[in-house]
């Protein structure tokens, strides 16, 4: 009989699969948009989560708008990504012995993609703010600072680093016994 714990962990797992796919056809929807609007740009304006703010952009210059359109497939592609790894951790997470290497690799990993999501969302993304208002006299709302992230991959760091101290006081008490 399986532990209220294990069911908990169960149903992350899946919740986390979820995560990655739903991110994964956000990157490709807008991908989609992305190539649509150079072929088609009005039957872009009408696809799946399209960012009008963005599309508007293409009127004024498609270099601004290409890298726009970039650096916003870039974090969802990143948040697929991390969701994955989210799924493999949960799937290679033992309760018997949850200090492990590959799950301390793999919370640090997720600590470093979290952190390229804020590096992404708000370092380039007000780099490319900046630009663009110069370039064009667009001014983009500046409601994307994206510091959760920031804080999300100091905290998954530190559960990292207790996963390492917890693995390294096994060792001792292996080497002991």
């Amino acid at each position: 009989m399986k532990t209220k714990t294990e069911k908990i962990l169960m149903i992350l797992k899946f919740l986390a699969l979820l995560g990655g796919i739903w991110y994964s056809i956000l990157c490709g929807s807008q991908l989609t948009t992305l190539v649509a609007s150079f072929i088609n740009p009005e039957w872009a304006k009408r696809t799946y989560e399209v960012n009008l703010d963005i599309f508007n952009i293409r009127e004024k210059s498609t270099s601004f708008y290409a890298y726009a359109m970039c650096l916003t497939i870039a974090v969802s592609a990143l948040k697929a990504f991390i969701w994955y790894v989210v799924f493999e951790l949960l799937s290679k997470l033992k309760l018997q012995t949850p200090f492990s290497m590959e799950v301390e690799k793999k919370f640090e990993k997720i600590a470093y993609l979290l952190l390229g999501v804020w590096i992404v969302s708000a370092i380039f993304w007000k780099i490319y703010a900046y630009y663009l208002s110069q370039a064009t006299g667009i001014q983009l709302p500046a409601n994307n600072t994206g510091y959760e992230y920031l804080f999300m991959a100091g905290i998954v760091y530190i559960i990292s680093q207790i996963f390492k101290r917890g693995i390294e006081i096994e060792e001792e008490n292996q080497l002991t016994v």
